[in-house]
């Protein structure tokens, strides 16, 4: 029986990487339909400029937040985590206590800004009032640091239930300010909206552990610094992502027109963001899980391994289909206009691959809490980005671009491998390498025969790569959990 042990519970791991990443995968598919429905709302009541006005104020809300948080909504995470492994409640409710102190107190430091930038703007930028945006901050904040506590302390059903509540709350708020009052009731939408997904938030993070806040400790303040000093690494390496997209869609703007970028913005959503939903349970299952191994390298390394293999089986079909689907995919989400991004689109599709393979191992920093390293990469990557896609741009165009985008994330993943194996002796499971480079051919294959057939062939063909990219991954998955067993179980249990 002992023999079996390992083999048992590295299944048991594997069925609950899946089960979380298809529960998440879910909730963000839901999200993505109500933002489809809230933008048509918006559409019909508030008109094109009403509409541009709600995105200034969601991005300057989200800029603010982001820049006045310092990253203790994500740095939290693996504090609590750490906590939370300890098994003890009162070292967990202690530091609990600590973030929900910080908490707040960022959150009025975001309004004190969020004020300050209305006093400044006022005669020069009208179409935000921070000064009424000021309360949105505060509760971003706050609900914020209780995230940070229900994913550290793996309340993963809560986790679900606020992400499909506040999914509704937002569309149920919107629609009547936005009916009633029109672009007038757009502030006051996102101050109720906010208001009450934070307290939707509380409800279900103080169930276990009551809302209590010690902002003039000592003790509280020095035991927070350390996750505070991570907090300010990550707001570094985000403003630098974000620095990186807006110089890119500048010099595209300036050098191609904006026609150029809505073309390179779709192509990257194709190809990037409607893929990411495969990993979307890495911040609420995977990220506090791998925090909570501690130091423990042999521990680390199996579960990133573990995280890695179910990534690779669930997105390489998805990449495959989307690949060869993708000519009637994009003018039904967009229009017609947008098809001649679908070559940068496809060139791209390696991107996810490659991230699928990486982004597991990125998060071994965060848990490690080496600021340093995480901004060291995202660093390099975010220059040879900015270097890259523009040059290339001017050189040979648009389609072009997408191949770079997948270059750079080849590049970003030895990086990243090279470093942590020497700093944290990560490795990749040998046992595993065949299955990922079988995936990896299949969707380079899908993407060859995209640019070099049309018609029949490449609709016969491309299914027949889709059918064995997926057949693989439904029986490595099959094989090693027994998902599928449980499934068929509970399909046969029902009453006929």
């Amino acid at each position: 029986m002992k023999k079996e042990e390992p083999h048992t519970k590295e299944a048991k791991g594997l069925h609950h990487i899946l089960k979380y990443t298809g529960i998440f995968g879910m909730v963000q598919v839901l999200n993505m339909i109500m933002n489809i429905i809230r933008n048509k709302v918006a559409a019909v009541f508030l008109g094109p400029a009403g509409m541009g006005m709600l995105d200034m104020y969601n991005k300057a809300s989200n800029m603010l937040s982001e820049s006045t948080n310092l990253g203790l909504n994500i740095s939290g995470v693996k504090y609590v985590s750490e906590e939370s492994s300890s098994g003890i409640p009162s070292r967990i409710q202690q530091f609990c206590t600590t973030l929900r102190t910080y908490s707040l107190i960022v959150g009025l430091l975001g309004m004190g800004v969020c004020i300050c930038c209305h006093w400044i703007f006022r005669y020069t930028y009208t179409t935000v009032n921070f000064f009424f945006l000021s309360p949105v901050i505060l509760f971003m904040a706050i609900s914020g640091g209780e995230l940070a506590i229900l994913k550290g302390t793996k309340q993963l059903k809560s986790l679900t239930k606020v992400s499909i509540f506040a999914a509704f709350i937002i569309l149920a708020v919107y629609t009547p300010f936005f009916y009633l009052k029109g672009m007038a009731g757009i502030i006051w939408a996102l101050i109720v909206g906010q208001f009450i997904v934070t307290l939707v938030t509380l409800y279900y993070s103080t169930k276990s552990l009551p809302y209590r806040i010690r902002p003039f400790s000592k003790e509280h303040m020095k035991k927070g610094l350390p996750m505070l000093k991570m907090g300010l690494g990550l707001i570094v390496a985000g403003m630098m992502g974000k620095g990186t997209e807006l110089f890119i869609n500048s010099f595209i703007e300036q050098t191609g027109g904006l026609d150029d970028v809505g073309l390179f913005n779709r192509g990257y959503t194709m190809a990037v963001v409607y893929a990411s939903i495969i990993f979307s349970a890495m911040d609420a299952d995977f990220y506090p899980r791998l925090s909570s191994t501690g130091s423990n390298t042999t521990l680390q390394n199996q579960t990133i391994n573990r995280q890695i293999e179910v990534c690779v089986l669930l997105i390489s079909p998805f990449l495959i289909f989307f690949t060869i689907g993708m000519p009637i995919l994009v003018p039904v989400l967009f229009t017609n206009e947008f098809i001649t991004c679908i070559p940068m689109a496809i060139g791209a599709m390696m991107f996810m691959y490659f991230r699928a393979l990486i982004l597991p191992v990125g998060y071994l920093a965060l848990a490690r809490g080496d600021s340093k390293m995480y901004m060291f990469t995202e660093f390099v990557y975010d220059v040879l980005t900015a270097i890259a896609v523009p040059l290339v741009y001017v050189k040979w165009g648009l389609t072009a671009t997408g191949f770079t985008i997948s270059a750079c994330g080849l590049m970003d993943m030895i990086l990243i491998y090279s470093l942590y194996r020497h700093r944290y002796k990560f490795r990749f499971d040998t046992s595993h390498l065949r299955l990922y480079a079988f995936h990896g051919i299949l969707t380079i294959l899908a993407v060859v025969l995209v640019f070099m057939t049309d018609g029949w062939l490449r609709w016969t063909a491309g299914i027949s790569i889709g059918l064995i990219s997926l057949s693989s991954s439904i029986y490595t998955l099959s094989r090693e959990t027994d998902v599928f067993k449980k499934l068929k179980s509970k399909f046969r249990s029902r009453p006929q």
